[in-house]
């Protein structure tokens, strides 16, 4: 039992790896030789006039992963299928977010979850990741804003017409972010997060089958 369960787990491992298009050693080795970088940047709203200062922008998630080619196909298709189905787009952020865990889930699969690197801008919208093992990575960042739709403004015959149809309660749009970045020992890259850089805005509804207000 305990031989059939190490095979399961080690044919379960060799999976993950062949679904990677990326060589984790090469991260790791340079990692344990100390051929390692930073990448640093802030998230940046315009301001309000043309003339006033740009804003520091919170709640920003950044996620830093070795570069991928597959994985970066698979968000090529999610944002080219949003743009021309109106499904895809009200789900795409929640197929952005699955494609980013799946990669992760390889990664973790492989024995290197390590490369996985996650944080938050601060306050100022700073944010800043030390000791990134030398190579080519790609700087995943969102920003969910949630606004929320008032189903009292239905009708009566409206909310007849829907009752047993899923109601949209409101809607999460994210802003993403994406940028490839290579890191070289010693050295530190800088990242700027703007409006007029988004990758996309993807959007997440929600709804519930109760169409009563």
């Amino acid at each position: 039992m305990a031989r059939a369960l190490l095979l399961a787990l080690f044919v379960a491992a060799t999976a993950f790896a062949a679904a990677l298009d990326i060589r984790t050693e090469d991260y790791r080795d340079n990692a344990t030789q100390g051929a390692v970088g930073a990448v640093t940047g802030r998230a940046l709203a315009e301001g309000l006039r043309p003339t006033a200062p740009e804003q520091p922008v919170t709640d920003v998630g950044i996620t830093l992963v070795p570069r991928s080619e597959a994985f970066l196909t698979r968000l090529g298709e999610i944002r080219k299928r949003a743009r021309g189905d109106l499904h895809a787009f009200r789900t795409s952020a929640g197929a952005i977010v699955e494609a980013r865990r799946a990669y992760e889930r390889a990664l973790s699969g492989a024995g290197a979850a390590d490369l996985v690197r996650f944080t938050v801008v601060d306050p100022e919208g700073r944010f800043d990741v030390q000791a990134v093992p030398a190579g080519a990575w790609l700087l995943l960042a969102q920003r969910a804003v949630y606004t929320r739709k008032d189903s009292s403004q239905l009708s009566k015959r409206q909310r007849q017409l829907f009752e047993r149809q899923p109601r949209l309660t409101g809607y999460y749009a994210v802003t993403i972010w994406l940028q490839e970045l290579t890191v070289s020992p010693g050295s530190l890259e800088v990242v700027e997060l703007t409006d007029r850089n988004a990758w996309m805005t993807a959007i997440q509804e929600e709804r519930v089958l109760d169409a009563s207000p």
